[in-house]
């Protein structure tokens, strides 16, 4: 062979390896390429998957809360009408009451419930709470004689049951004991013992020898 030739036979040679190298390599790349995208097709499916499961398991969810806010409703509902019938028979019982008769179940009914223990009972609160009409209760205090007003009545009864605090319970404070009667605070307390007894709640606990209305008031621990 001459040398031409020789050269020639050279360059394809070489050109046959280094295309077989190239094929080499980008049948190595095809193949991490297949693995990269099966990885992620593989991924891709889990996550749907997990994300169907989180789906599902919202609705299942909001199916339970949509049913518990339907009974809790249905509850309310029946709670709301059996206080709105037993307000219709509190108005039918005494609406042929005369005040004398009014305020004595008012009387016993505020003493049962504590009622004026809340410091911020108004007559809207307080005939709510009594199933009266706000009208009717106003008019009972405005014809009363012996209170002038809803505060007046108010104030004796706390302060009878604040008494009755102050000889049943000893180890608490003044400041508790009006708290516990529905004064507004300490002083409050302490200027309506003094404008009744002409002392304080100190001396009165000390001595609890002092002529009391009649108290009709029962406390329990």
């Amino acid at each position: 062979m001459t040398g031409p030739q020789i050269l020639i036979v050279v360059i394809i040679v070489v050109f046959v390896i280094a295309f077989g190298i190239s094929m080499c390599v980008l049948n190595n790349h095809a193949k991490k390429m297949f693995n990269t995208n099966s990885k992620l097709v593989e991924n891709q499916n889990i996550l749907l998957e997990k994300n169907k499961q989180q789906e599902e398991t919202l609705e299942q969810r909001i199916n339970e809360l949509e049913e518990q806010l339907k009974h809790h409703l249905e509850d309310e509902v029946t709670l709301l009408q059996a206080q709105t019938q037993q307000r219709r028979k509190h108005i039918e019982m005494t609406a042929n009451m005369n005040d004398k008769e009014l305020m004595a179940w008012v009387d016993q009914e505020m003493d049962e419930k504590l009622l004026y223990t809340d410091t911020n009972l108004t007559l809207k609160t307080m005939a709510n709470s009594l199933g009266l009409t706000q009208k009717r209760l106003g008019e009972l205090f405005k014809n009363n004689e012996k209170y002038s007003s809803l505060g007046d009545y108010l104030n004796e009864k706390r302060f009878l049951f604040a008494c009755r605090l102050l000889r049943e319970k000893p180890n608490w404070t003044i400041e508790a004991v009006g708290k516990e009667a529905g004064f507004g605070g300490r002083r409050t307390f302490q200027m309506e013992v003094k404008r009744r007894l002409g002392i304080t709640p100190l001396q009165y606990r000390q001595g609890m020898d002092i002529a009391l209305p009649h108290e009709s008031t029962t406390i329990s621990d």
